[in-house]
């Protein structure tokens, strides 16, 4: 009994440490996911302000946010028709 229970409690503590020893490995991955997303976005953001800045001042104002909804809006209309040419087909 004593020889089972000792098995038990080595294959806990085995398990208990293999986990212990992953964490760091999977908060390093989640980390890198993160900084990988906020640095496309970033990226994303700034061919977005070089595109529709029209007066070159570093932000958008009103009406060219107006532009980039306009824009965006075609796009999804393009791609709605698209879609059901594709599904007529």
């Amino acid at each position: 009994m004593k020889n089972n229970t000792s098995h038990c409690l080595r294959s806990l503590i085995l398990v208990v440490s293999a986990l212990a020893l992953s964490v760091p490995a999977v908060r390093a991955e989640v980390a890198d996911t993160k900084s990988a997303a906020k640095a496309k976005k970033a990226e994303h953001d700034a061919e977005m302000l070089a595109k529709y800045d029209a007066n070159k001042d570093g932000k958008l104002d009103a009406v060219e946010k107006a532009a980039m909804k306009a824009d965006a809006d075609k796009a999804k209309a393009e791609s709605k028709a698209s879609a059901k040419k594709m599904k007529k087909e």
